[in-house]
């Protein structure tokens, strides 16, 4: 098992793969991630990976939510 010491998680939209998640070693650049999987559920992907998957987009969706909340609040503590 690969162990990374400052993991980065970064989501992008594929042309080819769909929505993509990319775990790196603390870089914002997608070609140096250890983990690369798109998040798109397939129809032929079996309950326990359709769960996974699922929970990911959900995780990645309310994270773009928390960074526009963090915009919007950063101004009135400045």
């Amino acid at each position: 098992m690969m162990q990374l010491n400052k993991p980065h998680i970064t989501t992008f939209n594929h042309p080819n793969f769909g929505d993509m998640v990319a775990v790196t070693n603390g870089s914002n650049n997608i070609n140096d991630s250890r983990y690369l999987m798109s998040i798109d559920i397939l129809p032929c992907d079996d309950n326990e990976t359709r769960v996974y998957k699922s929970t990911i987009f959900y995780l990645t969706e309310e994270n773009k939510w928390l960074k526009k909340q963090v915009k919007k609040l950063t101004p009135v503590y400045d």
